[in-house]
């Protein structure tokens, strides 16, 4: 069993932040193990290689099988994700915005949508589905997709412009984001600005600089969980704890002791698997 974070080759670094190779296997006596996964600043694509994963949206209580290999969008409410026994994939999680500089879609269309990969690239999918499947070796699975989006990349005939760079910002310091000056950097009016971000990202920056926020806040209780939820708020820029609350009742759908207590039965939790980074 593993959970690795994978850097992909450098060629592809503006475009993928990073490849996660996931293997866990349960005792089949054991109760099918469910992922909280709240909104997060995330758009990417997923090869499953071995079982199925259903998402509940918790919300409205929809279930949906996800495609054996999906593209999406930011999730716009929270998820509970139900396993099998046994689940194998690789994902990949691109920058912001990369998805739409690869594929040129309007990433509102994408918006809590996890659609078949094949209905967006064609049969070419097939070949790299194949090849995943028959790796013998958890260290194959990365370079597989390095070739894959290699070759996608290489055919990119639109170059970097300087609202490309925006989403990254925003992820990396959602506190000091300023609406007004991120358009200036990027030499758009407000309202050019704001458009295109939507276009790339698929919401608008300041909505996704509140996501980000939230999830700096999550992802830091969740790593330290001994530091106060008040410690949280300072370091992740909330003027004070009740704005944090609100966020996570917002994007997690509970308060955020429950969040944290939820994720502690996290399978790959409950399995002592650690996210650790290896560069390829």
């Amino acid at each position: 069993m593993i959970c690795q974070r994978c850097q992909p080759a450098p060629i592809l670094e503006a475009y993928i932040k990073e490849y996660l190779v996931l293997h866990m296997r349960f005792g089949k006596d054991i109760q099918f193990p469910i992922k909280a996964y709240p909104v997060n600043p995330e758009e990417g694509m997923t090869f499953v290689i071995r079982g199925t994963k259903t998402a509940e949206t918790v919300e409205t209580g929809e279930f949906k099988v996800r495609p054996k290999t999906c593209i999406f969008g930011l999730p716009t409410t929270r998820q509970n994700l139900h396993l099998p026994s046994e689940y194998m994939m690789v994902h990949v999680r691109f920058q912001p915005g990369a998805i739409h500089k690869l594929l040129r879609i309007p990433m509102y269309e994408l918006l809590h949508q996890y659609v078949e990969a094949q209905a967006i690239l064609g049969r070419e999918i097939d070949d790299v589905e194949d090849q995943l499947s028959n790796a013998t070796t958890y260290d194959e699975l990365p370079l597989i997709l390095d070739r894959y989006f290699t070759k996608k990349v290489t055919r990119v005939k639109f170059g970097f412009e300087p609202i490309d760079k925006i989403g990254n910002l925003i992820l990396t310091n959602p506190q000091g984001f300023s609406l007004t000056q991120t358009a200036s950097d990027a030499c758009l009016s407000f309202r050019q600005f704001e458009k295109r971000f939507e276009r790339q990202v698929g919401v608008t920056p300041k909505y996704f600089a509140r996501i980000c926020r939230f999830y700096q806040a999550y992802s830091l209780k969740d790593a330290r969980q001994d530091l106060d939820w008040l410690s949280i708020a300072v370091k992740t820029g909330y003027t004070d704890y009740q704005h944090l609350v609100k966020d996570f009742k917002r994007f997690a759908g509970v308060t955020p002791n429950i969040l944290i207590q939820e994720s502690n039965l996290n399978p790959e939790r409950r399995l002592q698997l650690n996210a650790e980074f290896v560069g390829l």
